[in-house]
């Protein structure tokens, strides 16, 4: 069994909660340190009761609370050297920091943990695959492309988080400036909505994809039901859709084996 419960994702911030029956995780500390705290509380947890940190990349939206979690709870960052170099503003130098390697396969409490490059312009963007007692999850967010190694690493995921970004129209409609436009829609950018349903298609075609929430998406350039109709149209088969907001915590969701 594995638990997921979303603290909130978009551009002001991303947090998650993963655990099974002993081990607690978060991905994620992009909400402040009292911020992570009050949320985790609102669904009957708190940061002491936390194995790990697991970072993605070093931008605010994701690593602004992961210093004080640290320090104020004795909480271990796990991050790729490259992530810290990067991010290296955004801490101390006292946190309790754990170094990780791409395509490492980690044992944290009783949880296994796989870290899967992702593209994005960042020092060294990261997803996850957590695996409990042959259940699988998987996280991928802030991310241009998806590419075969993330295919092979998440194919056997029974549930994932995975980044619904933009509606393309939307964005190359929309206000932002030319170049900001042609960063967010480049390879190391973010996701669309087609280039997420895509993929998930695909997964769901392999029969062991149960749900995905859709993360990650952008309050100017897409909406949640142009995400969810998109996603929806491609993918084929009953599978959960949950769409993750940035103003709360979304409800527990339990994946459990077939």
């Amino acid at each position: 069994m594995l638990e997921m419960i979303m603290l909130g994702s978009g551009s002001g911030g991303n947090a998650c909660l993963v655990r099974n029956e002993d081990t607690l995780l978060l991905i994620d500390a992009g909400f402040s340190g009292a911020e992570i705290r009050r949320r985790m509380e609102l669904v009957g947890y708190h940061p002491d009761d936390l194995e790990a940190c697991l970072i993605t990349h070093e931008h605010g939206d994701h690593i602004k609370g992961a210093s004080i979690l640290s320090k104020r709870h004795k909480v271990h960052l796990l991050m790729h050297p490259a992530t810290k170099r990067a991010g290296h503003r955004k801490l101390s130098g006292s946190e309790r920091i754990r170094h990780f390697e791409m395509n490492e396969v980690m044992q944290l409490g009783s949880l296994q943990v796989t870290s899967v490059p992702t593209l994005h312009d960042s020092a060294s963007s990261t997803g996850f695959l957590v695996e409990s007692d042959g259940v699988c999850f998987g996280y991928l967010t802030d991310l241009g492309a998806v590419t075969e190694d993330n295919f092979l690493k998440m194919r056997n995921a029974d549930f994932m988080v995975m980044e619904a970004n933009h509606d393309r129209d939307m964005l190359w409609n929309g206000h932002y400036p030319p170049h900001l436009k042609a960063r967010v829609d480049s390879r190391v950018g973010h996701l669309s909505n087609d280039d997420s349903a895509e993929f998930i298609a695909m997964l769901s075609e392999l029969g062991h994809l149960k749900g995905v929430m859709l993360a990650h998406l952008s309050e100017k350039n897409n909406k949640p039901e142009i995400a969810l109709e998109t996603v929806r149209k491609r993918v084929d088969g009953p599978i959960d859709i949950y769409i993750a907001q940035q103003g709360q915590s979304a409800e527990p969701i339990t994946v459990e084996k077939k």
